[in-house]
């Protein structure tokens, strides 16, 4: 059984931002145009290099289909679209052929979704007007210092047909009119929720001092061995002798560290003591010496210093609302998902299958 590695976490950006927006549509570019307009048995027929699939006598691809959604398919080709940059990257960090699986499945996951979604969608009649589509077209165009001109050679540079464009906003526009009203108009977020959060969050935050942002780069022997701790401590001052040759504190902290190195804003009377001694003196920029530890060692780099201003309720509410309302929204979200998929035909197929259950409400549809 597969198992999900802490490095997919630094994925959830990149891959939320691949289907967040209507620059997904040039993600697509023109082979997600080709297969909304044709015969998808047809359109499965591609080279099996292409995909990593079996091929048949002909040379053609035996099975192009990742899964059927309904009447509705999404390729192989579809997910590779999505997933190989994300899988490039992640690649560097060190991720597995199992991490790789785990991203592709998540990524048809969310495909599955949109599929879902749209055939809602069209049982409900809900579409996107040409006002609508205009208007958000205009809106990108903004947002990218553009004109409407401009905007449509950027589009073509990337290999995608203007109408094509249109086509994809218009299905985001769809896919977001559907997540409104059947799913964030059942979200309610109360003050008392929110107070809360607040006490939570800023309760017991001092009323003032000194707070500071910090990055740490350190590496220590989970054995505690004498042997293992030096050999941390030598990983340590070897990346300290990098960054003062240098190169980027925090990109050498990422290769060395165990952990995230940036720690973020910290009030500074709540610092363990090695770590107050070691930033008490800095100043933003510096790096401090190597730290030894009793199971390793560690570099402290102060970023920022600044003084403690105690946050309202007033102040922290609007933060805190929209927070709290995005988490509700994914919460409620997942139901919706789970609603539609026993409303609909949800099958993986090919070297997909292995990676979910067979999801099925109804009988097997043709796909058309």
């Amino acid at each position: 059984m597969l198992t999900r590695s802490p490095i997919l976490g630094s994925v959830a950006l990149l891959f939320a931002l691949a289907f967040a927006s209507p620059a997904l549509a040039e993600e697509w570019k023109s082979g997600a145009d080709a297969t909304a307009n044709s015969d998808p048995a047809a359109t499965a027929a591609t080279p099996a290099a292409a995909s990593g699939q079996p091929a048949a006598a002909s040379g053609l691809l035996v099975d192009g289909i990742a899964a059927q959604i309904g009447t509705e398919v999404v390729l192989v080709s579809d997910v590779h679209r999505i997933a190989d940059p994300i899988e490039a990257k992640i690649r560097a960090q060190g991720a597995t052929d199992a991490d790789i699986a785990l991203l592709r499945s998540d990524v048809l996951d969310k495909l599955i979704e949109r599929k879902m979604i749209g055939l809602l969608a069209k049982r409900m009649e809900i579409e996107a007007s040409d006002f609508e589509i205009d208007d958000a077209i205009a809106g990108i165009a903004r947002e990218n210092n553009l004109d409407a001109e401009g905007l449509k050679k950027s589009v073509e540079s990337q290999g995608l047909s203007f109408d094509a464009y249109r086509r994809r906003i218009a299905e985001e526009i769809v896919q977001q009119k559907v997540l409104g009203g059947m799913v964030r108009s059942r979200v309610k977020i109360e003050d008392a929720q929110i107070r809360k959060l607040y006490d939570q969050r800023y309760g017991a935050m001092p009323a003032g001092g000194d707070e500071v942002h910090l990055v740490h780069m350190a590496a220590g022997a989970e054995d505690g061995k004498p042997k293992s701790v030096a050999a941390a401590c030598d990983k340590v001052r070897r990346g300290l002798a990098r960054v003062r040759a240098g190169e980027s504190f925090e990109a050498v902290a990422s290769q060395v560290s165990q952990a995230s190195p940036d720690l973020g804003w910290l009030p500074a009377g709540a610092l363990a003591p090695w770590m107050q001694e070691a930033a008490a003196d800095l100043q933003p920029g510096q790096v401090s010496n190597v730290i030894e530890l009793p199971v390793g060692c560690a570099v402290v780099q102060l970023v920022e210093r600044r003084k403690i201003e105690a946050l309202s309720f007033e102040q922290a509410k609007p933060q805190l609302q929209e927070l709290m309302m995005e988490q509700a929204f994914q919460e409620e979200y997942v139901r919706f998902v789970d609603r539609l998929k026993k409303q609909t035909y949800v099958e993986r197929k090919g070297a997909f299958a292995d990676t979910a259950r067979l999801d099925v409400g109804s009988p097997p549809p043709t796909i058309r």
